[in-house]
């Protein structure tokens, strides 16, 4: 007669008490590269060490802390976090930003700024008149040799996310609202258009009827404010977070949407692109430099914001 299989015995939770050790941070750094690889077998090459070790590592973390992290099945490359292993990585992920933290604070006792600077940027970051990146980049090496860069782009909705979990240390991006927590520089300012391809029937044809019946390529985010009339008006939309995404959509001919005029420019000299009602659908944005308020005072981040190039 089949015998019925035991439950599995979990451990009880147990608080983490006292300072953490050299190895509760070996076993920490062991679970954030396995999730960021996507698995025990992909994370041996960024840990150097064997799959057999990696899993006895994440077993230990598991036991350590008294629930499991991930779902895993011997000889399958199946890897998923379970909701306690999914907040511990983005408790890491603070952590990493709390060191960073800590490596710039330090760096100002130093006479040469060294550490990481983390910078997050808007898609069509090249092609903002009034930002010049590659002079502000050139300042920042000259001034710090040894800061290490590192440079991301994201969609606008993305960009706060980043800074506030940690991940950037200061960003551009457009300022839809004031969250708690950060600090806001006002930079610059620009107009979106709405824009068609030069053979949509909407480029000849200016009836706003017509107009507001056509798909609209849009984020699936919050727009801003003031805008936020405009899309109202568009019933029928397709997704298009970042810009690139949005006006290569707009381009096929088959979708309308809003662009920053700096970005239609080029297709418009060019007869591909065609501003529609450009009196009635425009809307200003404004662009800032955004960062933790709690990391205003740290070295690398005061620097970027004196490197920075702003064109008038």
């Amino acid at each position: 007669m089949p015998q019925t299989p035991k439950p599995k015995t979990s451990h009880p939770k147990q608080p983490l008490s006292g300072r953490l050790s050299d190895m509760d941070l070996r076993l920490l750094r062991v679970f954030r590269e396995v999730v960021r690889a996507g698995g025990l077998a992909a994370a041996e090459v960024a840990l150097n060490i064997s799959r057999s070790t990696v899993s006895v590592h994440l077993s230990d973390l598991e036991t350590r802390l008294g629930m499991q992290l991930c779902l895993r099945s011997r000889g399958r490359a199946d890897f998923k976090l379970t909701p306690e292993g999914e907040a511990l990585y983005q408790a890491i992920l603070e952590l990493d930003g709390h060191l960073a933290s800590f490596k710039s604070q330090v760096n100002a006792i130093q006479s040469q700024l060294t550490g990481r600077l983390r910078v997050i940027l808007p898609d069509d970051a090249l092609a903002i008149p009034q930002l010049n990146l590659p002079a502000t980049i050139a300042r920042l090496r000259e001034r710090a040799p040894q800061l290490q860069l590192e440079i991301k782009l994201a969609a606008p909705h993305e960009l706060e996310l980043e800074i506030l979990g940690g991940r950037a240390d200061v960003g551009i991006n457009p300022l839809h609202s004031r969250r708690p927590g950060l600090s806001y520089q006002p930079l610059f300012s620009h107009q979106s258009l709405l824009y068609g391809a030069g053979n949509h029937p909407c480029a000849t044809d200016r009836d706003e009827e017509l107009l507001t019946r056509q798909e609209l390529a849009a984020p699936d985010h919050a727009v801003l404010s003031g805008a936020a009339h405009l899309y109202r008006l568009f019933p029928h939309r397709s997704i298009a977070n970042h810009m690139a995404a949005r006006l290569a959509m707009i381009l096929s001919g088959k979708f309308i949407g809003f662009l920053p005029e700096y970005l239609a420019a080029e297709y418009v000299d060019r007869g591909e692109l065609v501003a529609l009602e450009p009196e009635r659908f425009c809307y200003q944005i404004q662009n800032a430099l955004t960062f933790k308020s709690s990391a205003e005072a740290q070295p690398a981040v005061q620097l970027f914001r004196d490197m920075l190039i702003i064109n008038g």
